[in-house]
Protein backbone atom coordinates (compact mmCIF):
# COMPACT_ATOMS: atom_id res chain seq x y z
CA UNK A 1 0.00 0.00 0.00
CA UNK A 2 3.21 2.47 0.38
CA UNK A 3 3.04 3.49 -3.48
CA UNK A 4 -0.40 4.56 -3.20
CA UNK A 5 -0.27 6.99 -0.07
CA UNK A 6 0.87 10.58 -1.52
CA UNK A 7 3.00 13.34 0.29
CA UNK A 8 2.35 16.84 -1.40
CA UNK A 9 5.13 19.31 -0.61
CA UNK A 10 4.74 22.49 -0.39
CA UNK A 11 8.38 23.92 -0.29
CA UNK A 12 8.69 25.31 -3.67
CA UNK A 13 12.25 27.21 -5.38
CA UNK A 14 11.07 30.65 -4.13
CA UNK A 15 10.07 30.69 -0.66
CA UNK A 16 11.76 33.63 0.65
CA UNK A 17 11.94 35.28 -3.25
CA UNK A 18 15.46 36.81 -4.37
CA UNK A 19 16.14 39.16 -0.81
CA UNK A 20 18.71 38.16 1.39
CA UNK A 21 18.38 39.41 5.16
CA UNK A 22 20.84 42.01 6.82
CA UNK A 23 23.31 40.69 8.58
CA UNK A 24 21.73 39.31 11.96
CA UNK A 25 18.54 39.70 10.62
CA UNK A 26 15.93 37.29 10.84
CA UNK A 27 12.59 35.74 9.36
CA UNK A 28 10.70 33.13 10.99
CA UNK A 29 7.58 31.71 9.84
CA UNK A 30 5.47 28.98 12.44
CA UNK A 31 2.75 27.67 10.39
CA UNK A 32 -0.19 25.17 10.95
CA UNK A 33 -2.05 23.64 7.71
CA UNK A 34 -4.66 21.05 6.93
CA UNK A 35 -5.24 19.12 3.69
CA UNK A 36 -8.26 16.59 3.56
CA UNK A 37 -9.26 14.97 0.22
CA UNK A 38 -10.57 11.84 -1.07
CA UNK A 39 -9.75 12.16 -4.67
CA UNK A 40 -5.78 11.73 -6.43
CA UNK A 41 -4.87 12.63 -10.05
CA UNK A 42 -3.59 9.55 -11.44
CA UNK A 43 -0.13 9.08 -13.44
CA UNK A 44 -2.19 10.40 -16.43
CA UNK A 45 -3.46 13.71 -14.44
CA UNK A 46 -6.99 12.74 -14.19
CA UNK A 47 -8.45 13.46 -11.15
CA UNK A 48 -9.89 9.95 -9.80
CA UNK A 49 -10.54 8.53 -6.88
CA UNK A 50 -8.43 8.13 -4.22
CA UNK A 51 -6.36 4.70 -4.39
CA UNK A 52 -8.34 3.78 -7.43
CA UNK A 53 -5.52 1.92 -8.54
CA UNK A 54 -5.83 -0.50 -6.03
CA UNK A 55 -8.37 -2.97 -7.22
CA UNK A 56 -8.52 -4.13 -3.31
CA UNK A 57 -9.40 -0.81 -2.25
CA UNK A 58 -13.70 0.45 -1.98
CA UNK A 59 -13.09 3.78 -0.80
CA UNK A 60 -10.61 6.17 0.51
CA UNK A 61 -9.14 9.45 2.12
CA UNK A 62 -5.95 10.85 3.43
CA UNK A 63 -5.82 13.99 5.88
CA UNK A 64 -2.46 16.00 6.29
CA UNK A 65 -1.82 17.99 9.22
CA UNK A 66 2.03 19.97 9.20
CA UNK A 67 2.92 22.18 11.81
CA UNK A 68 5.95 23.72 10.38
CA UNK A 69 9.20 26.29 10.52
CA UNK A 70 10.37 28.16 7.93
CA UNK A 71 13.76 30.45 8.75
CA UNK A 72 15.58 32.69 7.69
CA UNK A 73 18.78 34.51 9.08
CA UNK A 74 21.68 36.71 7.53
CA UNK A 75 25.00 35.73 7.98
CA UNK A 76 26.23 38.19 5.85
CA UNK A 77 24.20 41.42 4.45
CA UNK A 78 24.53 39.18 1.26
CA UNK A 79 24.21 35.56 2.42
CA UNK A 80 21.20 34.36 4.16
CA UNK A 81 20.82 30.58 5.84
CA UNK A 82 17.27 29.11 5.32
CA UNK A 83 15.71 25.69 6.48
CA UNK A 84 12.41 24.19 7.39
CA UNK A 85 11.50 21.83 9.92
CA UNK A 86 7.97 19.92 9.54
CA UNK A 87 6.35 17.97 11.58
CA UNK A 88 3.48 15.92 10.01
CA UNK A 89 0.21 14.19 11.04
CA UNK A 90 -0.65 12.03 8.56
CA UNK A 91 -3.96 9.40 7.86
CA UNK A 92 -5.06 7.17 5.67
CA UNK A 93 -8.81 5.83 6.00
CA UNK A 94 -9.93 3.25 3.39
CA UNK A 95 -12.01 0.03 2.75
CA UNK A 96 -10.27 -2.69 1.92
CA UNK A 97 -11.27 -6.19 0.58
CA UNK A 98 -9.03 -9.23 0.86
CA UNK A 99 -7.60 -11.18 -1.92
CA UNK A 100 -7.40 -13.97 0.53
CA UNK A 101 -11.01 -14.41 1.85
CA UNK A 102 -13.89 -12.00 0.76
CA UNK A 103 -13.55 -10.09 3.74
CA UNK A 104 -13.93 -6.41 4.35
CA UNK A 105 -11.83 -4.83 6.61
CA UNK A 106 -11.68 -0.70 8.11
CA UNK A 107 -8.15 0.70 8.04
CA UNK A 108 -7.83 3.59 10.13
CA UNK A 109 -3.66 4.40 9.99
CA UNK A 110 -2.01 7.75 11.56
CA UNK A 111 1.95 8.34 11.17
CA UNK A 112 2.97 11.34 13.06
CA UNK A 113 6.80 12.74 13.42
CA UNK A 114 9.27 14.75 12.08
CA UNK A 115 9.55 14.84 8.50
CA UNK A 116 12.41 16.57 6.25
CA UNK A 117 14.90 18.89 7.88
CA UNK A 118 15.44 21.35 4.58
CA UNK A 119 18.38 23.73 5.40
CA UNK A 120 20.26 26.27 2.57
CA UNK A 121 21.83 29.03 1.98
CA UNK A 122 20.81 32.58 -0.55
CA UNK A 123 23.46 34.25 -1.88
CA UNK A 124 22.94 37.58 -3.46
CA UNK A 125 24.26 37.72 -6.90
CA UNK A 126 22.82 41.62 -7.91
CA UNK A 127 21.59 43.96 -5.54
CA UNK A 128 19.13 46.85 -5.51
CA UNK A 129 16.26 47.51 -7.95
CA UNK A 130 16.61 44.19 -9.69
CA UNK A 131 18.12 41.59 -7.55
CA UNK A 132 18.92 38.54 -8.53
CA UNK A 133 19.99 35.66 -6.01
CA UNK A 134 20.87 31.92 -6.02
CA UNK A 135 20.33 29.41 -3.33
CA UNK A 136 21.31 25.58 -2.74
CA UNK A 137 18.90 23.73 -0.03
CA UNK A 138 19.56 20.31 0.53
CA UNK A 139 16.86 17.56 2.39
CA UNK A 140 17.78 15.36 5.18
CA UNK A 141 15.34 12.45 6.25
CA UNK A 142 14.96 13.00 10.20
CA UNK A 143 14.89 9.20 11.04
CA UNK A 144 11.60 7.65 10.29
CA UNK A 145 10.34 4.60 8.28
CA UNK A 146 9.57 5.36 4.70
CA UNK A 147 7.81 2.27 4.52
CA UNK A 148 5.11 1.91 7.96
CA UNK A 149 4.10 -1.40 8.72
CA UNK A 150 1.15 -0.28 10.28
CA UNK A 151 -0.62 0.83 6.70
CA UNK A 152 -0.08 4.83 7.22
CA UNK A 153 1.38 7.51 4.66
CA UNK A 154 5.01 7.53 5.05
CA UNK A 155 6.24 11.01 6.51
CA UNK A 156 8.61 11.71 3.12
CA UNK A 157 10.58 9.18 0.55
CA UNK A 158 13.77 8.47 3.57
CA UNK A 159 16.48 9.58 0.78
CA UNK A 160 18.33 12.83 0.86
CA UNK A 161 17.73 15.83 -1.89
CA UNK A 162 19.58 18.51 -3.10
CA UNK A 163 18.21 21.28 -5.16
CA UNK A 164 19.56 24.60 -6.39
CA UNK A 165 17.70 28.12 -7.59
CA UNK A 166 18.22 30.80 -9.51
CA UNK A 167 15.80 34.01 -8.31
CA UNK A 168 15.05 37.19 -9.52
CA UNK A 169 12.66 40.04 -8.52
CA UNK A 170 11.54 43.38 -8.23
CA UNK A 171 9.43 45.85 -5.86
CA UNK A 172 8.72 49.46 -5.77
CA UNK A 173 6.21 51.14 -3.90
CA UNK A 174 4.72 48.40 -1.99
CA UNK A 175 4.24 46.00 -4.71
CA UNK A 176 6.64 43.14 -5.45
CA UNK A 177 7.33 40.24 -8.40
CA UNK A 178 9.50 37.57 -7.91
CA UNK A 179 10.55 34.59 -10.50
CA UNK A 180 12.49 31.33 -10.02
CA UNK A 181 13.35 28.52 -11.85
CA UNK A 182 15.36 25.35 -9.83
CA UNK A 183 16.63 21.95 -10.15
CA UNK A 184 16.31 19.20 -7.86
CA UNK A 185 18.91 16.11 -7.61
CA UNK A 186 17.06 13.45 -6.08
CA UNK A 187 18.43 10.37 -3.70
CA UNK A 188 17.25 7.06 -4.25
CA UNK A 189 15.18 5.24 -7.13
CA UNK A 190 13.12 8.34 -7.75
CA UNK A 191 13.67 10.76 -10.87
CA UNK A 192 15.19 14.57 -10.51
CA UNK A 193 12.65 17.23 -10.91
CA UNK A 194 12.24 20.81 -12.39
CA UNK A 195 10.76 23.11 -10.65
CA UNK A 196 9.40 27.23 -11.44
CA UNK A 197 7.23 30.02 -9.37
CA UNK A 198 6.28 33.21 -9.89
CA UNK A 199 4.85 35.32 -7.94
CA UNK A 200 3.01 39.42 -7.19
CA UNK A 201 2.46 40.76 -4.10
CA UNK A 202 1.33 43.93 -2.31
CA UNK A 203 1.24 45.63 1.08
CA UNK A 204 -0.15 48.47 2.63
CA UNK A 205 -2.21 49.59 5.76
CA UNK A 206 -1.21 46.89 7.46
CA UNK A 207 -2.15 43.95 5.35
CA UNK A 208 -0.37 42.33 2.72
CA UNK A 209 -1.51 39.88 -0.06
CA UNK A 210 0.22 37.65 -2.36
CA UNK A 211 -0.46 34.92 -4.96
CA UNK A 212 2.21 32.67 -6.03
CA UNK A 213 2.28 29.92 -8.84
CA UNK A 214 4.69 26.95 -8.37
CA UNK A 215 5.68 23.48 -10.19
CA UNK A 216 7.63 20.70 -9.55
CA UNK A 217 7.65 18.69 -12.60
CA UNK A 218 9.77 15.07 -12.89
CA UNK A 219 12.42 14.55 -15.43
CA UNK A 220 10.58 11.19 -16.60
CA UNK A 221 6.71 10.31 -17.07
CA UNK A 222 5.43 9.71 -14.17
CA UNK A 223 4.41 6.01 -14.11
CA UNK A 224 1.65 3.96 -13.12
CA UNK A 225 1.39 3.22 -9.44
CA UNK A 226 2.48 -0.30 -8.45
CA UNK A 227 0.65 -1.13 -4.87
CA UNK A 228 3.71 -3.69 -4.22
CA UNK A 229 6.53 -1.14 -4.84
CA UNK A 230 8.66 -0.35 -1.30
CA UNK A 231 8.52 3.40 -2.79
CA UNK A 232 7.42 5.73 -0.53
CA UNK A 233 6.60 8.21 -2.94
CA UNK A 234 6.82 7.94 -6.45
CA UNK A 235 7.55 10.41 -9.32
CA UNK A 236 5.24 13.13 -9.54
CA UNK A 237 4.35 16.59 -11.50
CA UNK A 238 2.32 19.03 -9.22
CA UNK A 239 1.29 22.72 -10.27
CA UNK A 240 -0.51 24.56 -7.68
CA UNK A 241 -1.62 28.08 -6.79
CA UNK A 242 -0.88 29.73 -3.73
CA UNK A 243 -3.32 32.53 -2.23
CA UNK A 244 -2.65 34.56 1.16
CA UNK A 245 -3.31 37.21 3.15
CA UNK A 246 -1.21 38.83 5.99
CA UNK A 247 -2.22 41.25 8.88
CA UNK A 248 0.31 43.64 10.45
CA UNK A 249 0.54 43.26 14.11
CA UNK A 250 2.99 45.32 14.55
CA UNK A 251 6.43 46.53 13.10
CA UNK A 252 8.24 42.84 14.22
CA UNK A 253 4.82 40.25 13.65
CA UNK A 254 2.09 39.28 11.29
CA UNK A 255 -0.67 36.46 10.98
CA UNK A 256 -0.61 35.06 7.46
CA UNK A 257 -3.64 33.08 5.89
CA UNK A 258 -2.73 30.62 2.99
CA UNK A 259 -4.46 28.74 0.77
CA UNK A 260 -3.03 26.40 -1.21
CA UNK A 261 -4.95 24.82 -4.34
CA UNK A 262 -3.30 22.00 -6.95
CA UNK A 263 -4.18 22.96 -10.40
CA UNK A 264 -2.80 20.09 -12.01
CA UNK A 265 -0.66 16.64 -11.21
CA UNK A 266 0.33 13.40 -11.64
CA UNK A 267 0.42 10.85 -9.09
CA UNK A 268 -0.41 13.63 -6.23
CA UNK A 269 -3.42 14.20 -4.01
CA UNK A 270 -6.18 16.44 -5.25
CA UNK A 271 -7.58 19.06 -2.95
CA UNK A 272 -6.89 22.46 -1.25
CA UNK A 273 -4.42 23.02 1.49
CA UNK A 274 -5.52 25.78 4.44
CA UNK A 275 -3.55 27.29 6.66
CA UNK A 276 -2.43 29.56 9.11
CA UNK A 277 1.11 31.34 10.64
CA UNK A 278 2.90 33.59 12.37
CA UNK A 279 5.56 35.36 10.99
CA UNK A 280 8.43 37.40 12.98
CA UNK A 281 10.83 39.43 11.85
CA UNK A 282 14.01 41.67 12.62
Amino acid sequence: MAAGLLLLGLAGPAAGGPWTRAKGGHYAKFSASYLYTDTEYDYQGNEVPLLTSNPLVQSAAYREVDLSAYVEYGITDRISLVGTLPFKILTSRRTEISDIADLIREIDATNAGLSDLSIGARQALVTGRWPVSVEVTGKVPLGYDATPDNGAPALGTGYADLSGALLAGRSARGIYATASAAYRVRGGPLADDVGFAAQLGGSGGGFSAQALLEGWYSTVDPEPLDVSSTVAVPNQDVLKLIASLGWQLNTEAAIVAEVYHVLQAKNAPAGTTAAVGLVLTR
